[in-house]
């Protein structure tokens, strides 16, 4: 048997464990995790509850000049953590290329690096198409951890990649 999963959002996530808890017979796990996503969730709601949205651009792991849509589950991370993904009118449902000068266009105030992006943010400091960035300028540029799982992948872990996000955004 097969199990097809796209967990591009929030609730394809949980939709994701529930089909997999109930073919591993692993329903209670299921349900603890669901409900640590939940409680979490809620808990960055009320923290960010009236906080002004900070504009964000995610780069892929292959390339900082390619982002993350309104149809990729690292918008939704975004989101939650308080961020503005200024790559959102992008409906594609995967990596979207763009061009040095589309990112100087949006401008946004924080550059975030896939966790398993091959460049470094040392790179797109000292990217010279990126210099006149608000990201670059105010030294707002970070990689999302990744010690045991990528943080900004649709995978059980990646709640806490909007907590993380959440601190970098409104500390």
């Amino acid at each position: 048997p097969n199990l097809l999963i796209n967990p591009e959002s929030g609730d394809l996530l949980l939709e994701m464990v529930d089909l997999i808890a109930k073919a591993t017979d692993r329903e209670e796990r299921a349900e603890e995790l669901k409900g640590f996503i939940s409680s979490t969730k809620k808990m960055l709601n009320e923290k960010l509850k009236g906080t002004e949205k900070k504009t964000v651009y995610l780069s892929s792991n292959s390339s900082m000049l390619s982002t993350a849509g309104s149809r990729m589950y690292q918008n939704s991370m975004i989101e939650l953590a308080g961020g503005l993904n200024v790559a959102g009118q992008i409906e594609d449902t995967y990596w979207a290329e763009v061009d040095y000068e589309q990112i100087l266009v949006w401008n946004p105030e924080y550059f975030i690096l896939a966790a398993d992006a091959n460049y470094s943010v040392e790179d797109v400091l000292q990217d010279e198409a990126l210099a006149e960035c608000s990201a670059v300028m105010n030294d707002h540029v970070y990689k999302v951890p990744s010690d045991a799982e990528s943080w900004d992948s649709p995978v059980p872990g990646s709640i806490l990649g909007s907590v993380w996000l959440a601190e970098i955004l409104h500390p």
